[in-house]
């Protein structure tokens, strides 16, 4: 009874944080609206929980269960073998074959696509919540929703300080998207990349703007490892945007542009020639065969939202060529045509249709944008465009696809909305 009575408590908690913190005060809306908007994500990520214990019920293959109860076999070991408990929590000599039946035990620990898809941070995390959760795994979802909120919301400013009189419809394309709302409150790697991202951008813009307290660099630190370790490929696709965001501050179009073109050269250029170094890492093989492998895990699953990917060779030319064909597979994908009685896939038609209705309205009254946002635009557009292509190329199953994408979804938005004078103010020509 006290585990259940553990969920209201810390619900309230929070909800007095959010009241309490400047972080989600001096934003330019009201405190109630993130408090309102904590409360919904944690009523959705407490659904998504009820759907996959009464109708996706195979604990080992559902995310957000396999994570919670690998955390408890590790959490387990602190009674009963305390050194064993130390070095699987922090990695310190987390090798050691002493360990491996504990690993063995688990559904999600022994993932070698770590260049993808890394599973030990989100268990560890799971971990470090039980301290204060006795078990329960809602006391979890609560947990994961204030620290994915934190992340939307340095998303959320960092979007008004480059957007100003823009707040409305941003506070909607950030935190209100029903892709965001649901996938992004459950207990799943997305919260915790939420996080990530939006304190890595936050933090980062205001390094940029002179803020170089040691506690902001320890948040860049944490925030970017934080990425690293738990979906490699999105700091791939980000870092290369962070350092020409750095060099375009202040600069016309054209200089952004050549900037931004350098630095994502030099980038491919290095990324596609490294197994010359380390022949261990040829990126072209390791992105084919990660299609590959995509195509095995839906067979062996039986997944039912399978389409047909991308055709392309191993070689970063033929990557090239068809990345297009996946960025726009990623945008227009599911489609009510998908679904085949899947309702989580026309879930996600419809407000895939919806969303499409929105990036039209958001055009129909284009404006220049502004130069002080044209750098964080920039960055925000192609870290889309590079997320979204390499999402359409690998990914052939379409749950995986539009929870992947949710990481990308409030900067497509953020980009629409400063080509957009809908709901904003006009710049004048």
């Amino acid at each position: 009874m006290l585990t259940y009575a553990l969920v209201p408590g810390y619900v309230a908690l929070f909800v007095w944080l959010i009241g309490r913190s400047g972080f989600f005060a001096a934003t330019g809306v009201s405190v109630r609206w993130f408090q309102g908007v904590f409360l919904l994500k944690v009523l959705a990520g407490c659904v998504l929980g009820w759907l996959y214990t009464y109708h996706y019920t195979d604990r080992t293959t559902s995310d957000t269960f396999k994570f919670f109860d690998d955390s408890g076999i590790l959490f387990s070991a602190l009674t009963e073998r305390p050194w064993d408990f130390f070095r699987m929590f922090t990695g310190i000599a987390g090798n050691d074959p002493e360990l491996r039946h504990y690993y063995e035990s688990m559904n999600a620990w022994l993932n070698k696509d770590v260049l993808f898809n890394d599973n030990k941070t989100i268990i560890r995390l799971n971990t470090f919540f039980r301290f204060f959760s006795l078990g329960n795994y809602y006391v979890h979802v609560v947990f994961i929703n204030f620290l994915s909120l934190t992340g939307l919301t340095g998303l959320y400013r960092s979007f008004t300080s480059t957007l100003p009189g823009r707040g409305r419809i941003l506070f909607v394309t950030t935190f209100l998207l029903p892709s965001v709302v649901f996938w992004g409150s459950g207990l799943l790697k997305d919260g915790l990349l939420l996080f990530a991202l939006g304190t890595l951008v936050y933090v980062y813009r205001q390094l940029m703007l002179g803020d170089r307290r040691w506690s902001r660099l320890a948040l860049f630190g944490i925030s970017f490892l934080l990425l690293l370790f738990t979906k490699f490929y999105v700091i791939v696709t980000i870092t290369p945007g962070l350092i020409a965001w750095w060099m375009s501050r202040g600069k016309s179009l054209g200089g952004a542009l050549l900037r931004f073109g350098a630095v994502y050269g030099v980038f491919f250029v290095l990324a596609f020639n490294l197994h010359r170094i380390v022949p261990a890492y040829k990126l072209a093989d390791i992105i084919y065969y990660k299609q590959q492998n995509f195509y095995v895990l839906a067979e062996m699953t039986k997944a039912k939202s399978v389409i047909r990917a991308p055709e392309f060779y191993a070689t970063g030319w033929s990557l090239a060529a068809h990345a297009p064909l996946g960025f726009l597979t990623t945008l227009l994908r599911p489609t009510v045509f998908d679904a085949q009685g899947n309702l989580l896939v026309m879930a996600s038609a419809i407000e895939n249709a919806l969303l499409l209705v929105l990036m039209l309205v958001l055009l129909a009254r284009p404006r220049r944008v502004e130069p002080t946002a044209l750098s964080f635009v920039l960055f925000a557009g192609i870290y889309v465009l590079l997320l979204y292509s390499l999402i359409g190329l690998i990914t052939p199953i379409l749950g995986a696809m539009v929870r992947y994408k949710v990481v990308g979804m409030p900067f497509l938005f953020f980009v629409l909305v400063a080509f957009s004078s809908v709901w904003g103010r006009r710049v004048s020509k």
